[in-house]
């Protein structure tokens, strides 16, 4: 069974780390999900998570959310590839990507306070999206506030997916909120991100 059939029942909150490439393996620049492709680039050892979808994606339906859209926003606003850029060319291009709290829809990420059973619970729901795909050992945290919320269950985390809780990892968040970190430089973004996890990049 592919992994996106495996996955398939989280297809409106979650997504992969793959964006279009042309034939040379470059970036287009275009944010959506190549869902007719992505396939072949998808991998099961990883999982990227951040905190929550922001509040325009909340009024999106059924109907008019491309399967696999989330952190795949054409509007600039999102930064989504940013999140492109940091992971093409290393080993986390094709990563599983999730939201800690997928219902609750807000872009200031100050205003989301879950209760510590919702955070609890959220965790779980990570480890069984972690344990449908069978072979993670890598969870990487956008932002300060997912790392803290995922690190707050390292031992449950370790307990349940035999990994080290060191291998709950934290990178800057994408957003424009931290463009102190990324000076709204998608390249900054990506040295940033490789420099933090010690990842090649390699250079297409």
């Amino acid at each position: 069974m592919s992994l996106l059939e495996t996955m398939k029942s989280y297809r409106r909150a979650a997504s992969w780390a793959v964006w279009p490439t042309d034939h040379a393996g470059r970036l287009t620049e275009e944010a959506r999900f190549p869902v007719e492709r992505a396939e072949r680039d998808l991998i099961d050892t990883a999982m990227i998570v951040s905190l929550n979808p922001g509040t325009d994606r909340a009024v999106e339906t059924e109907e008019n959310t491309p399967d696999w859209g989330n952190f795949h926003s054409s509007a600039r606003k999102h930064n989504d590839l940013f999140l492109a850029r940091a992971f093409h060319g290393t080993s986390l291009w094709g990563a599983y990507m999730t939201d800690l709290h997928p219902e609750h829809a807000e872009s200031d990420s100050r205003k989301v306070r879950a209760l510590p059973e919702q955070i609890r619970s959220s965790v779980d729901s990570l480890i069984e999206q972690a344990r449908l795909l069978a072979n993670v050992d890598t969870i990487v945290c956008l932002g300060a506030k997912t790392f803290t919320g995922v690190n707050r269950h390292r031992d449950v985390i370790e307990k349940e997916l035999q990994i080290p809780a060191s291998s709950i990892r934290r990178v800057p968040h994408y957003s424009g909120a931290a463009a102190r970190v990324h000076k709204n430089n998608a390249d900054v973004y990506a040295d940033v991100v490789a420099t933090t996890l010690g990842l090649n990049r390699a250079r297409v």
